[in-house]
């Protein structure tokens, strides 16, 4: 069995907040038992769900107890229902009496039952409020989950491209914006000994649509493709074509989606010198 998947499914998750099927609660009890990474799991997931219940646990209104109770009725029967009742059970014994027709019996309800009914309502009430919170409690966990994802996602991006910065085989070429965007940016990450061209796009407009940026490379006087860049360049570091070992600049131009054989210059948003 694959516990590694069965774990990322979010059964455990599930699991202990109660709102499984019975099956799929016997299937978890069961596998627990048998695959110690599942029951280390589970106790993690209750664990982590109770710390984070303790320290955002809300408490229930004050009024809510007593506007409870202030609707229950609790009073002793009124005194026409305790001597119709001893009437009834006073002719009955002496050889069955008859209710006359259209009159009904109350019915005496213990005090203790009464309790009863006004404990079990104030129980459900409290569950309800419970699980309220223990799903607000799942959603804060899954986007923080999400957000710890995101920032896993940059931190490595940001290492990658440090990485780069700082590696001596690399030449930085940076690429200005030109009058047509004067506020693009673009970094060149040339490594010389593979050829090997990366894209590190610090500040680029989103490309409209049916356009696609490319990037060009400038060899004795002429422009070379270097390759398209991915429409969704924003936090990535692009790999792109290899460029020849005697470029001497880079560019970017805004062409028709999947390219152009040659650049249009009056669309070109970003250039840098080797």
């Amino acid at each position: 069995m694959n516990t590694q998947a069965y774990i990322e499914s979010g059964i455990l998750d599930e699991y202990v907040l109660g709102v499984v099927s019975p099956q799929e609660k016997q299937e978890v009890e069961r596998l627990s038992k048998i695959y110690p990474e599942i029951k280390a799991e589970l106790s993690r997931v209750e664990a982590s769900l109770e710390s984070y219940a303790m320290e955002h646990q809300r408490t229930p209104p004050a009024r809510l107890k007593a506007d409870i109770f202030a609707q229950m009725n609790f009073d002793e029967p009124v005194a026409e229902s305790q001597d119709l009742e001893e009437q009834v059970e006073d002719e009955t014994a002496q050889g069955g009496a008859q209710i006359p027709f259209g009159q009904t019996v109350s019915v005496v309800r213990p005090l203790w039952s009464r309790i009863a009914v006004a404990a079990s309502i104030l129980l459900a009430i409290f569950g309800g409020w419970a699980a309220l919170q223990l799903s607000e409690t799942r959603q804060k966990n899954e986007q923080l989950a999400i957000e710890m994802s995101n920032l896993q996602e940059t931190a490595k991006y940001s290492e990658t491209l440090a990485s780069m910065y700082r590696d001596p085989n690399f030449k930085v070429i940076r690429m200005p914006g030109l009058e047509k965007s004067a506020e693009s940016s673009v970094v060149a990450l040339w490594n010389q000994q593979t050829n090997e061209v990366l894209l590190d796009v610090q500040s680029l407009p989103a490309a409209p649509t049916g356009k696609q940026y490319q990037l060009w490379s400038i060899v004795e006087g002429a422009p070379v493709d270097m390759g398209m860049l991915d429409q969704d360049f924003a936090g990535k570091v692009l790999r792109m074509k290899a460029t020849n070992p005697n470029s001497v600049a880079f560019a970017i131009t805004l062409e028709k989606e999947g390219g152009s054989p040659t650049p249009t210059m009056e669309e070109m948003y970003v250039l840098g010198k080797v």
